[in-house]
């Protein structure tokens, strides 16, 4: 079967690119305009923060990337490329795994994003069987190189323990080990390190922006936090109420804001 895919030079690099997607909530009484004529590409080694206030739509995006998006949410028009190929074009059945090879997401609760009932070993080995047809042995030693990979301490004891037996920090840390476990060419990072504090953020960021250097990771931080943004980030898109309403290089939003939208952001982060 033939998919849409990109002939184009717009998608050099780019391991997202989206172009015009609209997206509406089907509500009893009204519909809701959640993403208007939405436009962003994600580059390979690059972090691209999407920036905007709560409700503004960046989470939205991000669950329609991943084909996670709530049952109500209707996606209305526009095209969503992975690696090359638009995966609004296939059927449900050829997109989940076409996905699950092309990108991975973290959220911004990891505790919640665990499951409780296994621990961390059989969650991390989990993830790798899909990708990956060997034993689970070397499942196991590729988890354990993994938890060492995101800095975490005493692999071995980790992998026997559950989710609430960790730190918020740890879990996250977790979450990225399980979602570059196959070095997926895309990872989105919503709202990564909100519930943490000042110094395990660091950290978190430290691991992201290892993974993009490392593997050339195309990433896609979604944040409502600018000094984050300003700190990691390469490319900046500005959203509001749905609109993507600027973007540009880091440098270019910092030092040369042109949207009222992005100055008065920038002025109350201040």
């Amino acid at each position: 079967m033939q998919y849409k895919t990109d002939q184009g030079v717009q998608s050099e690099n780019a391991a997202l690119d989206i172009r015009g997607l609209s997206m509406d909530y089907i509500m009893q009484d009204q519909n809701i305009h959640a993403v208007v004529d939405l436009n962003l590409v994600a580059r390979m080694g690059k972090i691209t923060a999407l920036v905007g206030e709560s409700g503004s739509g960046k989470s939205t995006v991000a669950l329609a990337v991943m084909d996670i998006q709530d049952k109500n949410a209707v996606i209305s028009s526009g095209e969503i490329y992975l690696g090359g190929t638009d995966i609004l074009s296939m059927p449900k059945k050829d997109m989940r795994s076409y996905i699950s090879n092309h990108a991975s997401i973290i959220f911004q609760d990891p505790i919640d994003s665990l499951n409780p009932l296994l621990t961390v070993g059989e969650q991390l080995v989990e993830a790798i069987l899909i990708h990956e047809k060997i034993t689970k042995n070397q499942a196991r030693t590729i988890a354990l190189n993994q938890l060492l990979a995101v800095s975490l301490p005493q692999p071995e004891e980790l992998m026997k323990k559950y989710p609430f037996m960790l730190s918020g920090g740890m879990c996250q840390r977790v979450m990225i080990a399980i979602a570059s476990v196959f070095h997926p060419p895309l990872l989105i990072a919503d709202e990564p390190t909100t519930a943490l504090d000042v110094t395990i953020q660091a950290q978190i960021l430290h691991q992201l922006d290892s993974m993009r250097k490392k593997d050339g990771t195309a990433i896609l931080l979604i944040t409502h936090d600018l000094g984050v943004v300003a700190e990691i980030a390469d490319d900046v898109c500005i959203m509001k109420d749905g609109h993507i309403v600027e973007s540009g290089t880091v440098d270019d939003i910092f030092c040369n804001p042109q949207h009222t939208y992005t100055r008065q952001l920038l002025a109350a982060a201040l």
